[in-house]
C-alpha cells in the first residue's frame, strides 16, 4: 500500500505541474466550443479524466505483464502516437472551425452533449497513451516492482486516480461557461469558436510535423 499511496500522491503532484499546461491546451479549447454551461464543462473534463485513467490502468497492467518491454514499445512508437493524436486534434479543430451555428437551441444542446462526450473521451485516451516523463517513470517502477498483472494495473490506476485531483476540473467548468457568456455579445461567440478551432489545429500540427520530419 505504500507504493500505491506514493503513486497516488505523484499523480496529484504532476497534475499541478507541467501536465496541467499540456492537457489544458488540448482539452480546454474543445470544451469551450462544444459545451453549453459549467455542468457540460464538468461532464466533459470528467470524461477526459476517466478515459485517461482507463489508459493508465491498461498500461500498468501491460507493464506488470511485459515488464520493461512495454516502455520500450512506447518509446519505439512515440512518433506514430504523436502523429495519430495530432491528426485527431487537428480534425476536431477543423470541425469546430468550419461548423455552422444551428438555429435550434434544443438541437445545439443535444449535438453538443454527444460531441463533448465522444471528443473528450478520445482526447483523454490520447493524453493517456502519449509517452511523457511521469508516465514512463510510473511504468518503469511498475515493471520493476509489480508482482503480477493486477498489481501493475492497480499501480497505474493509483497514478491516474491522483491525476483526477487536478485544476483541470475547475478550468473545465470555466471553459464550459464561456459560450453562455459570449453568446450575449453577438458575433463574439462565433469568433471565439473559430479561434478555439484554430488553436486545436495548430496544436495538432505541432504534433504531426515533429512526428513526420524524422521520417523524411
Amino acid at each position: 500500500m505504500d507504493e500505491v499511496l506514493k503513486l497516488f500522491i505523484l499523480g496529484i503532484t504532476v497534475s499541478f505541474g507541467p501536465c496541467i499546461a499540456h492537457c489544458s491546451l488540448v482539452i480546454l479549447p474543445y470544451i469551450a466550443t462544444t459545451t453549453q454551461n459549467w455542468k457540460g464543462g464538468l461532464r466533459a473534463i470528467l470524461t477526459f479524466s476517466v478515459a485517461r485513467l482507463a489508459i493508465y490502468g491498461a498500461l500498468g497492467l501491460l507493464a506488470g505483464l511485459a515488464g520493461r518491454a512495454i516502455i520500450e514499445h512506447l518509446l519505439q512508437f512515440e512518433l506514430q502516437i504523436m502523429v495519430a493524436g495530432g491528426v485527431l486534434i487537428a480534425c476536431l479543430g477543423i470541425y469546430i472551425f468550419l461548423r455552422k451555428n444551428e438555429t435550434s437551441h434544443r438541437r445545439v444542446t443535444a449535438c453538443a452533449h454527444r460531441a463533448d462526450i465522444r471528443g473528450s473521451a478520445l482526447l483523454g485516451l490520447f493524453a493517456g497513451i502519449l509517452p511523457c516523463l511521469p508516465l514512463l517513470g510510473v511504468l518503469t517502477f511498475t515493471a520493476l516492482y509489480a508482482q503480477d498483472v493486477w498489481q501493475g494495473a492497480f499501480y497505474g490506476l493509483a497514478f491516474g486516480a491522483g491525476k483526477l485531483f487536478s485544476p483541470l476540473i475547475v478550468l473545465g467548468m470555466l471553459a464550459g461557461s464561456a459560450p453562455a457568456l459570449l453568446t450575449r455579445y453577438g458575433r463574439a461567440f462565433s469568433y471565439f469558436t473559430k479561434l478555439c478551432g484554430a488553436v486545436l489545429v495548430l496544436i495538432g500540427f505541432s504534433l504531426i510535423v515533429p512526428g513526420l520530419l524524422p521520417q523524411w
